[in-house]
């Protein structure tokens, strides 16, 4: 739906109202953003308790269940982005005002979400085969890696049917029941860790299994919350349910959504590998990396949200025909965006030592991990940028550039060059990150030029 020229009648139905100045755009695209921030917080916030209560067990254990859940996220990530597309096609829907077309596309997400799920589970199933024949891990860690992997594989189908009901909310601007669940989640998860892991309240110790299972068992009951959520809201079901799932429609699924997790899997994809490269430069320097790679996954899951937040924005404009609000909403959110990562980046370099030594009392990891926080403050701005960018041209339909912008920035400039800096030059982990550094900001460069070209003629993905 290509904005320009009056909005359609429909859209005053069912369409965002304009915000009308910047100050109100930032104002909407807060209240977006908000709740996507505090779920993708208690996202974390469930990882960081499982690692917590595995790592009670064992290094073994702890090791099963980080080689492991690397290697389930770095398929899931991409089934995930199907689903994704959900965001800016249900969004331009909602600006149009068309509500038959909206339940059209939630309903083919749904179809998707099933139709991944199958051979997904099937290749979470096989990780742990597939990682012991590699000889690269030792037989009692891939044993248990295999056992939290089966446990993990009942939760694949429920989580990508969380997720498309998700995208689905959030093309019609509600964000806040995801935030809900995910706390709730959050208290399900320990309480079912302390039962599974270890035995508690009469349950079996399943140990790093009993991790898996408690994953799992959360990914059904948020599946199922937000299940109950909307079908006890008329007013959001008649923007979900009804019609089918035409072919075409599918199809242009497919086409939005398949960048999208090529992308993510192309970004996750090259963190492990700069953690590879770092991993030969020593142990010290690899637990830095690791410290420096959690804070930096922290400040940037608030450029995350945003970078949702944005891109339903400018669906919404982009569907109701409203080319200056596209624009504006764009605009506004790298704006956010860029105000909050540079304060990010001030509490990296102030604080980087303090950061470093709350994570363990080695001074040589002390050491590394702040060095590289001071790296990561540097590119904080370039991170949060192009992650908003993103968001804004998915927002207009546009998956294939950031696509092709993190293939550039991680596959063509980080990586290549982490290896030369930081082995060939003998520049170290900070040479790796400098590296990563040069690729987001091209990155950023690339989709904020895009935007600034494909704004100015914003079409929708599909006549009303």
């Amino acid at each position: 739906e290509r904005a320009g020229g009056a909005a359609p009648a429909a859209a005053a139905q069912g369409a965002a109202a304009p915000a009308g100045t910047a100050a109100g755009e930032a104002r909407a695209v807060l209240r977006l953003a908000g709740p996507i921030v505090v779920a993708q917080v208690g996202l974390l916030g469930m990882g960081l308790v499982d690692t917590w209560m595995v790592g009670r067990l064992g290094a073994a254990e702890l090791a099963a269940v980080a080689l492991a859940d690397a290697s389930f996220f770095t398929f899931v990530v991409i089934a995930m982005g199907l689903v994704q597309a959900l965001d800016p096609l249900v969004g331009q829907a909602y600006g149009a005002g068309d509500r038959a077309r909206a339940a059209n596309h939630a309903r083919g997400g749904r179809i998707a979400a099933l139709a991944v799920s199958l051979p997904l589970t099937a290749l979470v199933v096989a990780l742990g085969p597939l990682l012991a024949a590699t000889g690269a891990f030792e037989p009692r860690v891939t044993d248990l890696a295999h056992e939290y992997l089966l446990a993990r594989a009942a939760g694949v189908l429920p989580w990508l049917l969380y997720a498309a009901d998700r995208s689905f909310l959030n093309g019609i601007g509600v964000t806040s029941p995801a935030m809900a669940i995910t706390l709730g989640a959050n208290v399900l998860n320990a309480l079912l860790d302390w039962a599974l892991i270890f035995g508690h309240w009469g349950a079996p110790a399943l140990g790093v299994a009993g991790s898996g299972w408690a994953t799992s068992a959360c990914s059904l009951a948020m599946f199922a919350a937000l299940r109950l959520w909307i079908a006890r809201r008329p007013a959001w079901r008649a923007w979900r349910d009804g019609g089918r799932a035409a072919p075409e429609r599918l199809r242009l699924l497919v086409r939005v959504g398949a960048p999208i997790g090529l992308a993510h899997g192309l970004e996750v994809g090259a963190f492990a590998g700069a953690s590879f490269v770092v991993g030969h430069l020593g142990t010290a320097a690899l637990a830095g990396h690791q410290i420096a790679i959690k804070m930096a996954s922290t400040s940037f899951m608030v450029a995350i949200a945003l970078g949702v937040a944005t891109g339903v924005r400018v669906a919404h404009a982009v569907g109701a025909g409203r080319t200056a609000d596209v624009r504006r909403a764009g605009w506004v959110g790298m704006g956010l965006g860029a105000t909050w990562m540079l304060v990010a980046a001030g509490l990296f370099l102030t604080f980087r030592r303090v950061i470093a030594g709350s994570f363990t009392e080695d001074p040589a990891v002390v050491a590394a991990g702040a060095s590289l926080l001071a790296v990561a403050g540097a590119f904080q701005l370039s991170d949060g940028l192009q992650a908003i960018a993103s968001g804004a041209l998915r927002g207009l339909g546009d998956t294939r550039w950031p696509l092709f912008a993190n293939l550039v920035a991680h596959w063509c400039v980080g990586l290549p060059l982490g290896a030369l800096f930081g082995l060939g030059l003998g520049w170290g982990p900070e040479g790796v990150w400098w590296a990563l550094a040069l690729g987001l900001t091209a990155a950023a460069a690339l989709l904020i030029a895009r935007f600034h070209v494909a704004s100015r003629r914003a079409r929708a993905l599909e006549g009303p």
